[in-house]
């Protein structure tokens, strides 16, 4: 126990380094994958807004809002907007 003290003691600049360095390249790693999440999570609300511009433009071609509404529900969205495509998807088969 005694040799396993004075070699702790006598390494500890390099042991504190090591340790040192795996904590910042932890806290780097981990900065990172939060920014990818965040990144990620803007992507989707993006995407889930620009879906909704086109299912709920009157303007768009009927067609159009047909694939917009596919592609929305088949993200797993839910809200008033699922309605409307369903009568979009509806309406588009007739």
């Amino acid at each position: 126990m005694l040799k396993a003290l004075e070699l702790f003691k006598r390494y500890w600049v390099a042991i504190a380094f090591v340790v040192g360095l795996f904590g910042t390249a932890f806290a780097f790693l981990h900065n990172n994958l939060n920014k990818y999440d965040e990144l990620l999570e803007t992507v989707k609300t993006t995407q889930q807004m620009s879906l909704k511009s086109v299912i709920w433009n009157q303007e768009i071609p009927l067609a159009e809002r047909a694939s917009a509404c596919d592609v929305y529900l088949n993200a797993g969205y839910n809200s008033l907007t699922k309605r409307l495509c369903e009568k979009i998807i509806n309406e588009s088969e007739v």
